[in-house]
């Protein structure tokens, strides 16, 4: 786990082009939204475009580097030596997690920075709250990542098309550029309770009210309740499929080389 931790870390900071795109993203995405509604005159909306540069850093994390790392490694021919070494396959994926996790933090603090310099959002936040919702947001986000990263395993070069299709959709149904549940939602109410299946709405629903007091879908104590949930069913359907495709994979060769 540490071993596969230090390499994402290397992976995201020995590239400089990499790094500008990682924070780069964020950034502008973050402005762009913060300037549209200083424009329009919603300025308590800014802070919420200040957490959303945020957390899409950790989204494109979750969809880019981990769901996708074990269908990269196949086609490299590593996930044969994952395969043949005596390594858990999921302390593999935990050290993914994270080195993606410590490895976009300094995205996030410098999104953060860049927004409340320019823009000096309204917080009243109970920091407490603010701490415990961050981590389980971020457990269900990157359990979530481990369950793709089975499925892409086996369908391969589709994976790539899967994550272009759940990029932009599920950051604009999870609330990432505006709320997208609660009475702020422009979405109706059976929408609204279709994507709080996503753990990233229900993380950045309970990120508002922890934060900025805004009114939520369901009470922060509900959310914080559906995120553990999330975050342990997740972990668990990914331990399972995992331990399936390995055995699977040792026994007939199926994941290294897909039979169609």
């Amino acid at each position: 786990m540490k071993a596969r931790a230090l390499v994402r870390l290397w992976s995201i900071f020995g590239e400089p082009l990499w790094i500008v795109v990682s924070i780069g993203f964020p950034v502008l995405s973050s402005l762009a939204l913060s300037l549209l509604y200083y424009s329009i005159g919603a300025g308590n909306y800014i802070g919420f475009a200040v957490l959303g540069g945020v957390m899409v850093a950790f989204w494109g994390n979750v969809l880019w580097s981990m769901a996708s790392q074990f269908n990269w490694d196949k086609q490299e021919g590593l996930f044969e030596i994952y395969l043949t070494s005596p390594a858990s396959i999921t302390a593999i994926l935990v050290g993914m997690s994270v080195g993606g996790i410590v490895g976009t933090v300094p995205t996030a603090v410098i999104v953060t920075a860049i927004g409340w310099v320019l823009f000096h959002p309204a917080v009243a936040a109970s920091w407490g709250a603010v701490a415990i919702t961050f981590a389980l947001t971020l457990a269900s986000l990157y359990a979530l990542g481990m369950t793709l990263s089975s499925l892409y395993l086996v369908y391969g070069r589709e994976a790539e098309s899967m994550n272009e299709v759940l990029q932009e959709p599920v950051s604009m149904v999870s609330g990432l550029y505006f709320p997208s549940v609660g009475s702020l939602s422009p979405f109706p109410f059976a929408l609204q309770i279709v994507v709080s299946l996503i753990p990233l709405t229900l993380g950045m629903d309970a990120l508002r009210q922890s934060l900025f007091s805004s009114p939520g879908f369901v009470s922060l104590w509900v959310d914080l309740g559906a995120l553990a949930v999330m975050a342990v069913a997740f972990l668990a359907i990914a331990a399972f499929s995992l331990k399936a495709l390995e055995m699977k994979g040792r026994r007939d060769g199926t994941i290294s080389v897909r039979i169609r």
